[in-house]
This record gives structure tokens, sequence and C-alpha cells, in this order.
């Protein structure tokens, strides 16, 4: 005869391993930045995703594993570029990045907006066809990862930084308003850098942007597993002995 118990305690063991699995694999965060548009020929955030590669091994310790993207500042392609990156990456936390050229610190975006500009030019000379990103949608979404945190961490680690409630109304916005409102990961912000420090601008080096992402990807890595364990408490009840 088989035993009930028996077949029962096999599978609460293996729902637990399972468990335990799921609970050891890396983190997954995408990281992106942005290429060239109109008025910036060389966008530090493209150079900064590039030069996060070489953290990727030490991340990767970390329990961390980097995604990098650099996206397109086309109005018409970024909503698709972000689905086909939901589908493959399947990131628990996503990290935007990409520039202001007029502000002196970087910027924490702390909400997006469903408004585009029907006014700038995008990289391709194309323009937003309608004022909203979504139509129907809320008009804001806030940040869901720890802003306030990072902020603050950036502020210790001897980075000037602030938190911001306007990330625009060009594709830094639409990417950031779209990732919030396709709801997979979940932690999705924004950061915007100033320019790179040059001969006749004064501003952070590409150095100082790196160790400033990787100080936004360590702040939001033990929200995103603890945020994933809870989600692994489902319910195990021990087998019913009495049954044979």
């Amino acid at each position: 005869m088989v035993c009930l118990a028996s077949r029962g305690e096999d599978a609460h063991r293996g729902r637990r391993q399972a468990l335990t699995a799921l609970r050891s694999e890396p983190l997954r965060i995408l990281v992106t930045g942005f290429g060239a548009f109109p008025g910036t020929r060389h966008n530090p955030t493209a150079a900064l995703v590039r030069a996060l590669e070489k953290d990727r091994p030490r991340l990767a310790r970390l329990g961390i594993a980097l995604e990098l993207e650099i996206l397109p500042v086309v109005c018409t392609e970024i909503g698709p570029r972000l689905e086909a990156l939901a589908r493959t990456c399947r990131s628990e936390g996503i990290l935007h990045l990409g520039v202001a050229s007029r502000r002196k610190r970087l910027s924490i975006e702390t909400r997006a907006m469903n408004r585009a500009s029907l006014l700038h030019p995008d990289a391709s000379g194309a323009r937003a066809e309608t004022l909203q990103i979504l139509p129907g949608a809320p008009q804001f979404l806030r940040s869901t990862f720890p802003a306030v945190e990072i902020d603050a961490a950036l502020r210790r680690a001897g980075i000037a930084s602030r938190l911001s409630r306007n990330a625009g109304r060009y594709i830094c916005n639409q990417a950031l308003y779209l990732s919030l409102a396709d709801g997979r990961a979940r932690q999705v912000g924004f950061v915007h850098v100033p320019r790179l420090a040059g001969r006749r601008a004064r501003g952070p080096t590409l150095d100082d942007l790196v160790r400033a992402a990787v100080v936004a990807i360590l702040v939001m890595a033990p929200k995103l597993r603890r945020s994933r364990d809870a989600a692994l408490e489902i319910p195990c009840r021990a087998p019913d002995r009495s049954v044979a």
C-alpha cells in the first residue's frame, strides 16, 4: 500500500527545495542609458552603461545579475524595445539613466507623467503624435525604487544628488512611465545625470557616474531580495501523518 503520508512528505520537501533554489537565484537588474539626440551628440549615459560592464563580475559575486542596454531616443521605438527587454530579461529591478544637461547634480526621479512633448524632435527627427503616452492611463505614476534611500546613499558617498518630481516630457519620462505602467518589475526608477566635466564645464566625471550607478544598484538589491522572499512565502502545510 502506498503511504499517503510519505507521499505528502515528499511533496512538501520538494516545494521547500524549489523555494530554496528560487531564493538563491541572482537578482536580475536592468540598467539602461540612451544614445544621442538633438543637442546631445555624446550622451554620457551611453558611456556610463558601457563602463558598468567592468562591474558585472563584482556585482555577480553579490548575487546581482546586471543587464545593460542602450536605448534609442526615438518615441516610436522606446515602447517596443522596453517590451522586448521585459520578455527576455525578466528583470526584477529596472534603473533607467538619462542626461539632463542643465542640472548640476544627479536627480532621483520620484514619478513619471503621462505626458509627451509635441515640440521636441527625437533622434529620428520625429515628434510625438499625442500628448498622452498611454491614453486613459493615470496622469502620474510613482517610481517604485527606493528613491529616498538612494539619494541618502549618494550623499553619504559624496555625490551631489537630489530628489526630483519632474522627469521632463521627453523620451526619459516616456521610458519611466512605460516601465512603471508595465508592472512586471518590482522596482522601477530613473536617475538623471548632468553633463560630464569638460574644459569649459564643471560636472561629474564618468567614474563618478559609474560609482553613483553602483550605489543605486546596491541600495535597490536588498529590498528586491526581501520582496522576492515575501512573494515566495507560499503556505506549505506539513503532511497529515494520520493518513496512511
